[in-house]
């Protein structure tokens, strides 16, 4: 095992794994919260009546924005993208006017088929023999294709875009529907300079009238009707019976609707170089911290820099001669000599996000125009019991493994094909007929929830029968590579590596390959809201590597109104990427959500430990409206392994995260949506937390010995000790205290949240990690280099 872990270690290395500083962190709406920054734009001269909304245009990071309107057509013919739709991009620009079609991220989709109708509509292409636009001013060349070039912030220009954005990291929605009733909307992946370094948004401007200030970007809609550039209709006297040009075509760019979004700084939420204080945790907390950090260095406050790390890693770390502050939720005791201090600051949730748009049988089967006028809308309520969750974790439905293996021969296909998830969620027999769901992608990081989480699935009999290898009513066995496993655990292991052997070039496919784990709950969320599997599966040629091996390419995304994906995130990433979260059956038979009122029962619900004032989730709590995976997660410190400024800097931190930190919003020094607001039963114990660390810090702890024959009266306030009583003081005077040995703060540049890139873990680094985790102790071994792996995005 020291080998495996030596070599995951080198091979990340190797990757070019390192620390980005990144942007502070928000949020998507994911519970009903009005934004401060929503925008509504009317449309131009041909669509008089289009008005078109953008959730959140101010102080963005990457993450998922709304995007609805009114005053639309009708997509058609019947539902499909022939004529009357939208098409989003987004683009950078410095004329306050807008940008051009030159610096728009488009075209990288071009070649996904089955995506939408028309020759050019998904493509750069702006100059073609029919339909040929008279505004147009790029002539057609003799080969009859001319293409939009790209320009990039930093002045490069091409008509080879790949280099900038492709099929896999663009953000464009090439097809937007509209309903019957004119309305639609859209979720929009809004990406920073991390994510789209072509676009350039969010960075620091180094000169000009904006010196100083992050680039602002735009979101660019494209509104299509039922008339092409040269003025002919679809169906009537254009040549097919959809629309053919591109968005990018000068007569539909004349009609492009631009909405400005103004970034925050990517990479300088504090000034680099400053010292620091350092934070370390899991990725529950993120989001917050990324909040609060500009606001506690503003105006030459501390730097307070965080690294997101295992929760294993910050026990150890608690255990070092100089832990800082980590964050935790499982309790961290202390002992005399060394006292531990807790304090709550942030309530989240683990969670099940999903994306899941309505996919009926189409008016061929459909008789009633009703249902199928519905297609592509977002399916908004999922309800999981412990047993179909631990169907999706083991690889149970015959299409989770590639081949027909005939161990998974009678069981059914997909999630939406099993009787008993239809059985709680109906609106599935009509509009889940298309989908293919097949497990959830979760985090290849061990997390103490994750051991809650199959906690709870281990207290339900039906659950805990099935993965002993009872059939469920409908016949469904467990994967016979998980039967009998053993719960709790603090990872989700792959533990069927079956291929389907295929002939060269094309194989094999793999079910590590197919289906692999995420780096992260942040990667995770942000791929299902791509409708990215992360998948690679063989594309029928060689590798252009070594052509003696068969080559693979990404799964292609599933396009917006098609997605059917599942993630396993904390609540504030769900809220981040606009994904709608599961409600979970909880032991008292109710289906509760993840929501404030979910998680504030839960809060109510936590079960004590052998540290006074500090909680567990109760994943097998009765209480009817608790949601059963909270995550409170508390800052723990060791006041006498830090020197007195390290400690007044850390009670700052605390007593902030506590208190004007816990207000929601999307300003810096906010709360993140997706979190809850501490309950006055947690705010007050981190307020008094933070005066111990203040008090303590700097200070020897007194030995038991050295109390017992001490004689003068000691303060009543409580000192940072695991004891509940406070001994008597020594008989002559003590020792006056002695000031902790601690390096000074680091002068290192301030080690922000690192975030998930546009280009997800590479797919040979990922299978490789999920190898290792069948073989045991994945993050165990990678340690804080695996959270560090694949970030630095904002």
């Amino acid at each position: 095992m020291k080998l495996i872990r030596l070599t995951l270690a080198a091979l990340l290395v190797t990757a070019g794994i390192a620390l980005v500083p990144a942007a502070p962190v928000g949020a998507q709406p994911s519970t009903s919260q009005p934004s401060t920054s929503e925008v509504t734009v009317p449309g131009r001269d041909k669509f008089p009546d289009l008005r078109v909304t953008v959730s959140h245009t101010r102080d963005l990071i990457n993450q998922t924005v709304r995007v609805s309107w009114t005053g639309g057509r009708e997509t058609g013919p019947v539902g499909r993208f022939a004529t009357d739709y939208l098409q989003i991009m987004q683009c950078w620009g410095d004329d306050p006017k807008g940008p051009t079609r030159e610096q728009c991220q488009f075209g990288g989709l071009e070649g996904q088929a089955g995506l939408g109708l028309g020759n050019f509509t998904k493509s750069r292409q702006i100059a073609y023999s029919d339909p040929k636009d008279p505004a147009e001013t790029t002539p057609v060349p003799a080969n009859g294709a001319a293409y939009a070039e790209f320009h990039s912030v930093k002045g490069q220009k091409t008509t080879s875009f790949g280099t900038f954005f492709d099929a896999g990291t663009t953000n464009e929605v090439p097809f937007a529907k509209t309903r019957a009733d004119g309305t639609g909307e859209v979720d929009f992946e809004v990406q920073t300079a991390l994510e789209a370094f072509g676009l350039g948004c969010g960075e620091v401007r180094a000169s000009g009238p904006d010196q100083g200030k992050p680039r602002h970007c735009w979101l660019v809609v494209v509104p299509r009707g039922d008339t092409e550039v040269n003025g002919r209709k679809p169906g009537v006297d254009h040549t097919s019976n959809n629309l053919d040009s591109s968005p990018l075509s000068r007569t539909n760019w004349e009609q492009a609707v631009p909405i400005k979004l103004d970034f925050r700084p990517v990479g300088v939420a504090c000034p680099i170089g400053a010292a620091e204080r350092t934070l370390a945790g899991h990725e529950f907390v993120a989001d917050a911290v990324g909040r609060w950090q500009p606001a506690l260095c503003a105006n030459g406050g501390t730097v307070f820099g965080f690294t997101r790390v295992p929760d294993r890693i910050s026990r150890e770390r608690l255990a070092s001669a100089a832990p800082g502050m980590v964050f935790m939720t499982e309790p961290q005791p202390g002992t005399p000599e060394r006292p531990v201090v807790h304090a709550p600051v942030a309530v989240s949730g683990l969670a099940i996000a999903f994306v899941m748009e309505r996919q009926s049988r189409g008016p061929a089967v459909e008789t009633d125009p009703a249902v199928w006028q519905r297609d592509g809308q977002l399916i908004t309520e999922l309800k999981l019991t412990p047993r179909l969750v631990a169907k999706l974790l083991t690889q149970s439905y015959r299409d989770a493994v590639p081949g027909k293996q005939p161990y998974l021969a009678k069981n059914h296909r997909r999630l939406n094909e099993d009787p008993e998830f239809l059985d709680l969620n109906p609106d599935f027999k009509t509009y889940g007929a298309l989908m293919n769901t097949l497990d959830v992608l979760v985090p290849s990081v061990d997390l103490d929830m994750t051991a809650t989480l199959w906690t709870w699935i281990d207290a339900d009999p039906d659950a805990r029968a099935f993965l002993n290898g009872t059939p469920d009513p409908a016949g469904m066995v467990v994967n016979q590579n998980y039967r009998g496993l053993s719960l709790p655990v603090q990872n989700f292991p792959k533990q069927d590596l079956s291929c389907q052997e295929l002939p060269f070039p094309l194989g094999p496919d793999c079910a590590l390959t197919a289906r692999p784990l995420a780096a992260d709950m942040h990667e995770g969320g942000r791929a299902i809201s791509r409708g990215d599997t992360l998948g690679r599966s063989p594309t029928g040629l060689p590798d252009p590597a070594d052509p003696t091996k068969p080559g693979y390419g990404k799964v292609p995304r599933q396009p917006a109104g098609e997605r059917s994906l599942l993630a396993l995130v904390d609540t504030a990433t769900a809220a981040r990427y606009g994904l709608h979260t599961a409600k979970l059956r909880n032991s008292a038979g109710n289906f509760v959500a993840p929501d404030d009122a979910g998680l504030r029962a839960a809060v109510g619900q936590l079960r004590a430990t052998d540290v006074p004032g500090v909680g567990r989730a109760n994943p097998t709590t009765k209480a009817a409206d608790a949601y059963p995976l909270p995550a409170v997660t508390y800052a723990a410190a060791v006041p006498s392994a830090m020197t007195a400024a390290a400690g007044a800097e850390y009670a700052k931190f605390l007593r902030f995260a506590a208190g004007s930190g816990q207000t929601r919003g999307e300003g810096e020094g906010q709360l993140p949506l997706g979190y809850l607001p501490l309950p006055d039963v947690l705010r007050k114990p981190a307020i008094d937390a933070a005066g111990v660390i203040e008090r303590d810090a700097g200070k020897a702890i007194v030995s038991p010995t050295q109390e017992e024959a001490a004689a003068a009266p000691v303060t009543t306030r409580p000192r940072a000790t695991t004891r509940t009583a406070a001994p008597a003081a020594p008989a002559a005077p003590a020792p006056p205290p002695v000031a902790a040995a601690e390096p000074p703060p680091s002068a290192t540049p301030v080690a922000q949240i690192e975030n998930t890139p546009a280009g997800p873990v590479g797919w040979w680094l990922r299978n490789l990690l999920a190898g290792l985790l069948v073989v045991g102790g994945l993050a165990t071994g990678a340690g804080p280099l695996l959270q560090r792996f694949g970030r630095g995005g904002s």
